[in-house]
């Protein structure tokens, strides 16, 4: 819990003792009192019904989430729809929100993701590597193979269901809907087989994995080492303190639960339509619509039937996961998922057994070091020029930020001189769709991030006792060094029969081509009906890139005839069914969890609530979109993640404090905080544990805030006097107060000049910058601990309560550290108040004081000649006397140093002694 502090001067940057979480009794979270020391009083909702414990909850938290799940659900339902049969509510999802988000953010989500990756393998490998996720001697709980089974069966499961085959055959031949795509690029057909493949492992790999061990990790941190609620707002305790607590941290907990519920039914809907297409094809008996007479399943699609199936398999589902949530972690969940995973291996291991084995372990080997050579550069690319191709066109729906309305509008401007419509810049270019980035590589990275409250608690959950280098090299490795075999195994099986069809039915794709011409091929609408085409399938081998990918997983299957064929396609429908299951109760469970403010047997009452929520989720996306549902559900996916990007970001930063300040680093430990905090006035301006005799009063606050919004440079006045002379304060005050007088006259003059407004955006830039080095300044000048990026975020997105703050903090506090101040003016004080500590506690090694004077002294020549040194460890160095230099050095020195006590000669001298020198170092 956080501390009352007296002293402004020494507020601590994270209101908690380490030392003290370290040694005290592990918290039980299971005891609701516990809980309720984590929130506001008024919060907790604890209802019983005789002596059954009905409810348990954070009702804020609890009503914030259902409010938006609900509202979303029933509004899906009775949206309107379009002359197509489109739900206009998904419609505006998947055609504009995905796109605008894809146009402008496309950059933030490659750039964030790359980090994310570098910043766990160095906190992995740094000296904060070895810090355990829990107490000094407490031991993992779960052993090492249930640990990655549960991994993997909460990440990505579904997924590899049903884009194993699928994806790798849209990137092989992406057909004319996405051009000639070009990642790593190609010459040969083989290479194109190969590009495939690792643009696969690509969104399945690091990337994937990097954001969710960043959430684990802090989570875990935090949560296990300092005893707080398994609950996402802890995970911003370090950064804004007890603050989180409050409505700031029911937001992030109610965030976190809408996130998680829309990552869920996205994995929900991609689950539903493998089942629905297993079972439709091992009722048929066959891949050939046209030989399928008599049929109880239908075949997904747009149709009633289908809907109606689709439906049925979520609520079964939702039923059963109902069961195993109410079992619990250990009986339930852990059980399903090993159960899971067993089947996925048993699929697996027959795959390679019945085809080229040979073959599939070359493709493995070969695909795991094509993926670790094009990795950082395609890691980093954001598509920009074709990206760019959404300015020269309309077909592709202009979204770009900037560019939509007006004069601004290049098509406009350009078709308006010429008299003529611009050429299709994807035909004139050569460029592969902007539409791939948005619903392949986007997609994947919102599903990923969309899916980090439930994964990552998930993982924190299960990965209490271990270190964080054991969770980051267990997280990343493990379950990448098997995913990878699973999509590598099912890609290359794919890519197999796609080649063999293309041989057999003698349809010659070239390089500059992007796919086969299906209706050469013998194919219509997805299904062969040349008499080739249809011998072909019927010997089991399928053009995959002419085929509807529900159906592409259980065409791989057929070349081992039929009882085989049945037996593999009955266990990927149980294994994607009881993935389908584990995924929907662990994001039950994370939900559950969340609601009941980090509760850790929240009653049963919860569990079933949440998990019919999820269900109708799922159910009101597909009711509602039809033939769209999926298409949609992708979009929310991407929509949800954009926000959760900047809390990731966030919570890098909160972890690499927690760890300095967790292992007691000087330059956190001895550094403050400014008096007020950027996030107060989610308490009412009045955060708890601070009671300080400066800390302003409310009206004081309000009338600073308002100040700060509309004159931040006058607001900053303060600030510049404390850091400044006179003068150069009146200096900065007008340097801070032109740009943001221009910033608001450009705005205003939009309505009359057409792009003022982007001229004003610069000015306003220009703004924060300034105002970002003179928080820096105030930083120093205070003692305030900080990082510069931190500053910017903050100046970039609250600029009126950074200014508040600044000007509350001059007013009240006088600077520690003079601007313009030596840094190391106090060095000499310190280090005798670090030697007489440490000769205080090791009284048997304290030596004979050495003169010595200040370091920026001129005279250090006076040094004992017999002075005799301990250091840590007992050794004792002799420091014998240093040799008298001449006056004027020879021109000539001997060819290499003397060993201790070796006679030498100088140039015009006899003989000499070396002197015992000190070795360097110690």
């Amino acid at each position: 819990m956080a501390t009352l502090v007296d002293d402004p001067d020494r507020l601590p940057v994270i209101p908690i003792n380490p030392e003290e979480c370290h040694v005290q009794r592990i918290v039980d979270f299971q005891d609701e009192e516990n809980v309720k020391k984590f929130m506001r009083p008024n919060r907790w909702l604890s209802i019983n019904l005789g002596p059954i414990k009905l409810i348990r909850m954070n009702w804020v938290v609890f009503s914030m989430a259902t409010v938006v799940l609900w509202s979303f659900i029933i509004g899906t339902l009775l949206s309107p729809v379009d002359e197509a049969g489109t739900n206009l509510a998904l419609k505006t999802f998947s055609d504009v929100w995905q796109v605008w988000i894809t146009a402008n953010f496309t950059w933030l989500y490659i750039a964030t993701q790359d980090a994310w990756i570098v910043f766990v393998v160095y906190l992995a490998f740094s000296k904060y590597g070895d810090l355990k996720l829990g107490k000094k001697n407490e031991k993992p709980v779960i052993s090492d193979v249930t640990w990655f089974a549960m991994l993997f069966t909460c990440g990505v499961a579904v997924g590899f269901y049903a884009l194993g085959v699928s994806e790798p055959i849209t990137y092989y031949r992406p057909g004319n809907y996405y051009g000639n795509l070009r990642k790593s690029g190609f010459e040969t057909d083989d290479q194109r087989a190969q590009q495939a493949l690792f643009i696969t492992l690509y969104h399945w790999g690091f990337h994937a994995w990097g954001c969710y061990i960043v959430c684990a990790l802090l989570l875990a941190f935090v949560c296990y080492r300092w005893d707080m609620p398994l609950t996402l707002r802890s995970a911003f305790y370090p950064m804004v303190g007890d603050v989180v607590n409050g409505i700031l941290g029911d937001f992030i907990d109610a965030l976190s639960m809408v996130c998680t519920t829309f990552g869920v039914c996205t994995s929900l809907g991609l689950g539903v339509n493998v089942v629905i297409a297993g079972l439709h094809r091992i009722n048929c008996g066959s891949g050939i619509e046209s030989e399928c007479k008599n049929f109880n399943v239908p075949a997904v699609g747009d149709t009633e039937a289908y809907k109606n199936w689709a439906v049925g398999t979520i609520l079964v589902v939702t039923l059963i996961a109902t069961g195993s949530v109410m079992l619990g972690l250990d009986r339930g969940l852990k059980n399903m998922a090993l159960i899971a995973f067993s089947l996925g291996n048993l699929l697996l291991v027959s795959l390679v057994m019945l085809d080229n084995k040979w073959f599939l372990l070359n493709s493995y080997v070969q695909s795991l070091g094509h993926y670790f050579q094009w990795i950082i550069q395609v890691g980093f690319e954001t598509d920009a020029w074709p990206l760019l191709n959404l300015e020269f066109s309309r077909s592709n729906g202009n979204e770009i930020w900037d560019q939509q309305f007006g004069e601004r509008n290049l098509i406009n401007t350009v078709e308006a001189a010429t008299g003529m419509e611009m050429e299709d810049p994807v035909e004139h270019f050569g460029s592969h769709q902007p539409t791939w980035m948005h619903w392949w590589t986007i997609f994947y990275w919102g599903w990923w991030i969309s899916w980090v409250p439930f994964v990552g608690m998930f993982i924190a959950r299960i990965s209490r006792g271990r270190t964080i280098r054991q969770v980051v090299i267990g997280g990343l490795l493990a379950p990448i060094g098997y995913t990878f075999f699973f999509l590598i195994i099912l890609g290359s099986l794919g890519i197999k029969m796609q080649r063999t069809a293309e041989l057999a039915l003698h349809e010659t794709v070239t390089i500059d081509m992007t796919g086969p011409d299906c209706s050469k091929m013998g194919y219509e609408g997805g299904q062969p009906f040349s008499e080739a085409a249809k011998n072909l399938a019927n010997a089991g081998y399928y053009a995959l890139s002419c085929r509807a990918s529900d159906e592409r997983l259980y065409d791989a299957m057929e070349p081992y005839g039929d009882g085989i064929a049945t037996y593999l396609h009955l266990l990927c429908v149980l294994g994607v069914t009881l993935y389908f299951v584990t995924s929907s109760d662990s994001g039950s469970y994370v939900d559950d969890t969340l609601s009941a403010g980090g509760l850790v047997e929240p009653p049963e009452f919860q569990r079933v609530y949440w998990c019919l929520t999820e269900g109708m989720c799922a159910v009101g996306l597909f009711w509602g979109g039809g033939g769209q549902a999926l298409r949609a559900l992708r979009a929310v996916s991407v929509c949800m993640g954009l926000p959760l990007t900047f809390v990731l970001c966030f919570m890098c930063a909160s972890l690499l404090r927690a760890a300095k300040y967790d292992v007691g680093e000087p330059e956190i430990r001895k550094a403050t905080r400014f008096i007020t905090g950027l996030w107060d006035f989610t308490e009412g301006w009045q955060p708890r544990f601070v009671n300080s005799s400066v800390l302003p009063n409310v009206p004081t606050r309000i009338g600073s805030l308002v100040l700060s919004l509309f004159a931040p440079f006058l607001a900053m006045h303060s600030m510049h006097l404390r850091l400044f002379s006179p003068s150069a304060a009146l200096m900065n005050t007008a340097a801070m107060a032109v740009p943001f007088a221009v910033w608001i006259a450009m705005m205003i003059s939009e309505v009359a000049v057409p792009n003022a407004s982007f001229i004003g955006w610069s000015f306003f830039m220009f703004f924060v910058i300034h105002l970002t080095s003179i928080r820096v300044m105030a930083r120093h000048a205070y003692n305030v601990y900080g990082w510069f990026v931190e500053d910017f975020a903050a100046c970039l997105f609250m600029y009126p309560f950074v200014c508040s703050q600044m000007e509350l903090q001059a007013k009240a506090v006088a600077v520690v550290v003079k601007p313009g101040q030596d840094p190391n003016a106090n060095l000499n004080k310190e280090l005798d108040a670090d030697r007489d500590a440490y000769y205080n506690q090791n009284p048997s090694k304290k030596a004979p004081a050495v003169a010595s004077k200040d370091i920026a002294g001129k005279d250090m020549s006076t040094i004992s000649s017999q002075a005799s040194y301990a250091f840590p460890g007992g050794s004792t160095r002799y420091v014998g006397p240093y040799p008298q230099m001449p006056e004027q050095m020879p021109a000539q020195m001997p060819p290499q140093m003397p060993s201790q006590g070796m006679p030498y000669s100088m140039p015009g001298q006899g003989p000499v002694v070396s002197p015992m020198m000190p070795p360097y170092g110690y």
